[in-house]
């Protein structure tokens, strides 16, 4: 970790430079805590310079911040690494630059008194979850493990604050939650995490429109000083990362701190582990029914990953 925080310090070190855009549409989204670090204390401002007019876009899933790339109504968003395996697959024109968190941020959640105990009751019932993100893929994954599938249950299609509510008002019978609002509804309705399993769920990532990234290696290097410096914030200011997560979020300090219980900011470049933890996905998505004709995963998991930026930064 010493070694870690060092390397990121004398990354900050780097003085903001001029780049080659005059505008970068990026998005901000409550499950990449870092991502509202940057835009809380406009150091991408500071890393990119005061030319540079910054769009920031709320992001509520992964699916929505695929959507705003593909549109290229943003050249940066965040997403899980399985949502953005799903989306280059289909065509979207991305690549993960870097690790943003590893998180256990998503879980299957069920009210209190549930009669659903195990995978093995969700058989039959209503869940929400929302399509192409990684509590989607999560779900589907672990249903396989007790060899269910897409077939065996009824999805309700939501976005995640929406799904929490489904679930709140009984709508559905369980839910494919979403921090923070998985931890809100721990908190305030005493709901059950009742199926958690780290090894199903990917790394959060950084993605950045590939034609943007090959026109504009400056930005992106600039960019990526911008995380480190928020990275290494959040390593030393606990509290302050809670404190922006709240503010932002409009949920309280025990909730955000709570969600960061279960969030881990040390790793940065995309090493192996998290190409495995990327890839895992693939037997499960190629059974979805998510991809579009002509899809290739194979493909699309060997071309996904761009490490040359967080190389050249001295980031291995």
């Amino acid at each position: 970790m010493r070694i870690l925080l060092a390397l990121l310090l004398a990354i900050l070190t780097t003085q903001a430079r001029a780049v080659s855009v005059q505008s970068l549409g990026i998005s901000y989204a409550y499950y990449d805590p870092l991502s509202l670090i940057l835009k809380d204390k406009a150091w991408l401002q500071d890393a990119l310079g005061d030319g540079v007019q910054i769009q920031w876009v709320l992001s509520q899933g992964s699916n929505k911040a695929l959507e705003f790339l593909r549109g290229n109504s943003i050249q940066f968003g965040q997403t899980a690494g399985s949502a953005a395996l799903l989306g280059r697959a289909n065509g979207a024109p991305v690549q993960v630059i870097a690790v943003t968190a590893t998180s256990e941020w998503t879980a299957i959640v069920v009210p209190p008194g549930s009669p659903i105990h195990g995978l093995r009751d969700l058989k039959g019932r209503r869940i929400a979850a929302t399509p192409g993100t990684d509590p989607n893929i999560f779900l589907m994954r672990a249903l396989a493990t007790v060899g269910l599938g897409a077939n065996d249950i009824t999805l309700v299609p939501l976005q995640h604050p929406l799904g929490r509510q489904a679930l709140d008002a009984g709508q559905v019978d369980a839910w494919a939650g979403l921090d923070p609002f998985m931890a809100e509804a721990q908190l305030q309705n005493h709901d059950v995490l009742v199926y958690r399993n780290t090894a199903l769920i990917s790394p959060g990532t950084l993605l950045v429109r590939e034609d943007f990234a090959a026109a504009h290696p400056d930005v992106v290097h600039a960019v990526l000083r911008a995380y480190a410096r928020a990275r290494a914030w959040a390593v030393s200011h606990p509290d302050g990362v809670a404190a922006i997560l709240a503010k932002a979020s409009g949920l309280s300090l025990e909730v955000a701190r709570l969600q960061l219980t279960r969030v881990d900011f040390s790793a940065e470049a995309v090493g192996p582990a998290a190409r495995a933890g990327i890839l895992a996905a693939g037997p499960i998505l190629a059974t979805s029914g998510k991809l579009t004709a002509g899809a290739d995963l194979g493909r699309a998991g060997a071309s996904l990953v761009n490490t040359s930026f967080t190389t050249a930064l001295g980031i291995h």
